[in-house]
């Protein structure tokens, strides 16, 4: 029997399921929801001491990205995944923890291997892990959310055909398209039930706390036609923009699943809904009249209930979604596992894996030449004969290791070529992470008209760089649109992906408020001594036009 423990870590609120496999099959006997400040009082309520424990992350705290890689054996596919992360934490500034695993279900689509990197600061890892120790938590491990969808879903409904998995938070979203039990693919992205919060805000000039007791119990996504009384009808109106929200980022996860596995055909046969921000009534029938797909709610929890401890369930599991998935995950041995670990874990983790063993197999030689010694001169013999054995051993290791050498070095050299090759298709690339971002951080007054991409370098020993240029307009609602194109620099700017941000923004000969951005997406580090005067370039781009307030 193995306990495992699955922890859902929002801003706000944390959830927590304890689970075990018994006779074969998933169990959970315990499961609350709490305030993140009492998540470690809460876990030495419980008893988590010797459990299996994943934690869950997403958001801004992680980068979650597809890497496209040729069929390799499992150590050189190490080395290129070492090549990678080195470069992105050297790019990022940052100390980084990181775990990749295969994508199974890019196989049905493409001839390249295609490999799910997941990267985290260490310093958050370590800042976590050391408050979960002080509550018991031993054994731990960090995984993405959108990798516990996906157990959750295989592990509780497991349906053939391409489902999309989706945990709308408080904050992020987090998104897994699975092929007939096969991770297809998998996003986080920024936005979720806080947005419902603040439209129903803003729309009844309330306080946030206020807007969140009115979503709880008036709060309904409504359909066309739908009958609704005057109060819940505003309540619903309020949250229309967060329906169009929710669906754009759907799309958009859905094109650029085609994008990277190069396939048009690619298309969900059904939306699977969960997370605290999904418990909306109506958001599923909503969605599915939006995206034009079936949309249904989904508990993971359904079935596997058997303790008493488990009143947050009450009312259904599908806010427990991600730390259903966490717990299956430290439960069932054939789960799909990406796990990011501190570095005291990761020389736990060697230490059990490798290092006892040859130190057992060293104290054994020792032991047999020792009664070799003692028993009898012919044992002696036989004890050469095992040293003789031992230094052809180490022979072929030290030629092994030669090879390995030489191999890195091929390896190396392949990693040239594919940088020339990323010469020829980063314009295309370029458009991608540019859409990508987009998606994330464009403001809502604000739209694109124009996209373009642009070469520029190569010359001189100037580096050649793949520039995207962005043209578009805008409306004010509620704050100049000066502010929106500097947030959006801003934003852009904090991103790793992004190397340079140039803004400019005017009106046009009819005075409607037009803006353009050059993007540099090729991550050429930015001078050093040019970060503190960041914000005052944003402010000089945009200074020059300003536009008037309610235009």
């Amino acid at each position: 029997m193995t306990r495992a423990v699955g922890i859902d870590m929002g801003g706000t609120t944390a959830r927590i399921v304890v689970g075990d496999v018994r006779k074969g099959a998933f169990e959970i006997h315990a499961a609350r929801e709490v305030a993140a400040r009492e998540l470690a009082a809460e876990l030495r309520d419980i008893g988590v001491k010797g459990a299996e424990t994943f934690v869950g992350v997403t958001g801004r705290d992680m980068i979650l990205r597809t890497t496209q890689v040729p069929p390799v054996p499992a150590w050189q596919l190490r080395e290129l995944m070492s090549f990678e992360i080195d470069d992105i934490a050297e790019q990022s500034g940052d100390a980084l923890s990181a775990d990749y695993a295969m994508l199974g279900g890019a196989a049905l689509h493409s001839d390249e291997d295609m490999v799910l990197l997941a990267l985290v600061r260490s310093s958050r890892i370590e800042e976590r892990s050391q408050a979960l120790a002080r509550a018991g938590v031993g054994a731990l491990a960090f995984t993405p959310n959108a990798v516990a969808l996906h157990n959750a879903f295989v592990a509780a409904d497991g349906r053939d055909g391409i489902t999309m998995v989706v945990s709308i938070g408080g904050a992020n979203t987090d998104i897994a398209l699975v092929e007939d039990g096969e991770l297809l693919f998998a996003r986080n992205l920024s936005g979720g039930g806080d947005g419902m919060t603040a439209a129903i805000a803003s729309t009844l000039g309330i306080e946030p706390h206020k807007a969140e007791n009115v979503k709880a119990s008036l709060g309904v996504f409504a359909t066309p036609g739908q009958s609704l009384d005057p109060e819940t009808a505003r309540v619903a109106g309020a949250l229309d923009d967060s329906l169009r929200a929710i669906a754009g980022m759907l799309q958009s996860s859905i094109v650029l699943c085609r994008t990277q596995l190069q396939d048009r055909g690619i298309q969900p046969d059904t939306v699977m809904l969960c997370g605290a921000g999904a418990q909306v009534p109506g958001l599923d029938r909503a969605l599915s009249v939006s995206l034009g797909i079936p949309v249904e709610r989904f508990d993971p929890t359904e079935g596997y209930v058997v303790g008493d401890d488990v009143d947050a369930l009450d009312h259904g599991g599908g806010a427990f979604g991600v730390a259903t998935g966490l717990a299956m995950m430290g439960a069932l041995k054939d789960a799909y596992r990406l796990e990011i670990l501190t570095d005291a874990a990761k020389r736990a983790r060697e230490f059990k894996t490798k290092t006892v063993w040859l130190v057992a197999a060293g104290l054994l030689v020792l032991a047999h030449l020792a009664v070799a010694f003692f028993v009898s001169q012919a044992d002696h013999t036989a004890a050469e004969d095992d040293a003789a054995k031992l230094r052809r051993a180490a022979q072929s290791r030290a030629r092994a290791a030669s090879e390995h050498r030489r191999t890195a070095a091929a390896a190396r050299e392949a990693a040239a070529k594919l940088a020339e090759i990323e010469t020829v298709t980063s314009p295309g690339a370029s458009v991608v992470t540019a859409l990508d971002l987009l998606s994330q951080y464009l403001p809502s007054e604000l739209w694109v008209t124009s996209l373009r991409t642009q070469r520029q370098g190569g010359a001189n020993g100037v580096p050649l760089r793949t520039v995207v240029s962005l043209e578009g307009r805008g409306k004010e609602v509620s704050r100049p649109l000066t502010d929106a194109i500097t947030e959006l620099t801003q934003t852009l700017r904090r991103d790793p992906y992004v190397a340079e941000v140039t803004p400019k923004a005017s009106t046009d000969p009819r005075g409607d408020f037009v803006w353009d951005m050059k993007l540099d997406l090729t991550n050429v580090p930015v001078d050093p001594a040019l970060a503190d005067d960041a914000d005052d370039e944003v402010a000089r781009a945009v200074d020059g036009q300003e536009v008037e307030r309610g235009s």
